[in-house]
């Protein structure tokens, strides 16, 4: 009869016995860690699902980082501008008050004050930073600590080191979206239609109230777009002409020649001017200015708002009318053509400045808008890629989990089988040459 050998069987034995320590060792750290996947030994097939999950999570929690970055910056450019609006509704409500026929020089001048306040606010929301950044840079890295810097104390006007270049990003789904609103888009910096920039409009508000200004002022731009009137533009070329100047061209009776009279506390009978049709705006300008001795009042022609401006230097109230001139010349529509007011007084002022202050607001809802349209864009994706973050990780969590009931009684079993397996190793080492060949 064949016999095994002692030491094959021992071998045997012990080879049996690593192997169950091995899985028992194995089982236990997966109940310790409750993760089944920990070497690619472990299965190779799911290790490679996991890999792949791990990959595309990964993926996902960056974008998702990213977004939230986005979605923050523009948080923080879709709040500014809301305290931006409110401060321009502010301005338009103070605006509104200070016009009122009933209330008193000292009270107009509480009211600059307050506008004053605003126009500082202004200035430090134009400033705001988010993560070391100015937001209404552009695509400029100023090197101060200011972007917007008042000029004068109050501020008679600012400095900015800005441009009007608009940052945008490709989101996810390739979608480009603009992620800033610049200077000018938020407040009217250097507006391309020669409308007042919120700094301006309110330093001028300010100044109104304060000073209780009486100016006639042309209510908006007098210019057609893409034409503009120079200082060497002549009469002649600002009346029906090819291509037209003036929204409303300037029109005569016959001579090409225009007039208008004005009426103040010096002049109560009235100061006529004749412009022929061969000066120029800026002999328009020179011939009123030349008369302030008599009448009190100076002109000025704003080349790039394109708006005419006649102020009492007395700050008295004075009006103007298209008038007949003297020898028969007809005065033609000298007014209406310049978009100027009968009266120049602070509240006529005040009214007209109103349009200034809801261009302004209307330009800042406008930025407003933009950014509220990104943040709506963002903040969905953002939502879709934390929904498939979560699925990223339930399929994770799948395939690395330990089933706690299986392994446990997994574990069970193993420890039963290795105590067994000492227990007969134990028996195999105490039997002596004559009981084992009795047994055997």
């Amino acid at each position: 009869m064949m016999r095994i050998a002692t030491s094959t069987i021992y071998s045997e034995q012990t080879l049996a016995i690593e192997n169950i320590e091995s899985q028992y060792q194995l089982q236990g750290q997966e109940l310790s860690t409750g993760i089944s996947l920990n070497e690619p030994s472990d299965d190779p097939l799911l290790i490679a699902q996991d890999l792949s999950v791990r990959n595309d999570s990964a993926v996902t929690t960056q974008v998702g980082q990213n977004l939230t970055g986005l979605n923050d910056l523009l948080s923080t450019t879709d709040s500014t501008l809301s305290n931006l609006t409110n401060i321009l509704q502010s301005a338009r409500n103070l605006a509104i008050e200070g016009a009122s026929d009933v209330i008193t020089p000292a009270q107009r001048s509480q009211i600059g004050d307050q506008i004053n306040q605003l126009l500082e606010e202004t200035i430090g929301l134009a400033n705001t930073q988010y993560d070391g950044k100015f937001i209404f840079s552009g695509t400029a890295a100023p090197p101060g600590s200011s972007l917007v810097q008042a000029v004068g104390d109050p501020p008679t006007a600012v400095e900015t080191a800005n441009n009007i270049v608009q940052q945008s990003e490709e989101l996810p789904n390739g979608q480009l979206v603009p992620t800033n609103v610049t200077l000018q888009q938020a407040f009217n910096l250097d507006a391309s239609n020669g409308s007042p920039s919120v700094f301006d409009m309110l330093i001028r508000l300010r100044d109104t109230l304060t000073d209780q200004q009486t100016t006639d002022e042309s209510t908006a731009q007098v210019n057609v777009s893409n034409q503009a009137i120079l200082p060497t533009t002549t009469i002649a070329s600002m009346e029906s002409s090819t291509p037209q100047i003036l929204m409303t061209p300037l029109a005569s009776v016959g001579n090409g020649n225009v007039a208008f009279t004005l009426y103040t506390s010096l002049t109560p009978t009235g100061q006529t001017f004749i412009f022929t049709a061969g000066q120029s705006m800026q002999n328009v300008i020179a011939e009123i200015n030349a008369a302030t001795g008599t009448t009190g009042v100076t002109a000025s022609f704003d080349y790039q708002t394109q708006r005419m401006s006649l102020d009492d230097i007395a700050n008295q109230s004075f009006y103007i009318t298209d008038s007949p001139a003297a020898a028969g010349l007809a005065t033609g529509n000298f007014s209406s053509a310049f978009l100027l007011g009968s009266t120049g007084d602070v509240v006529d002022n005040l009214s007209t400045q109103l349009g200034d202050i809801d261009n302004a607001l209307t330009v800042a809802l406008n930025a407003a808008g933009e950014i509220g349209a990104t943040v709506q864009t963002v903040t969905s994706l953002s939502s879709t890629e934390a929904s498939r973050g979560e699925t990223d990780t339930q399929v994770q969590s799948n395939l690395e989990d330990t089933d706690i009931a299986k392994v446990t009684s997994q574990f069970s079993l193993s420890q039963t089988a290795l105590e067994a397996a000492y227990q007969t190793t134990t028996r195999l080492e105490q039997d002596d040459l004559f009981n084992y060949l009795q047994n055997g």
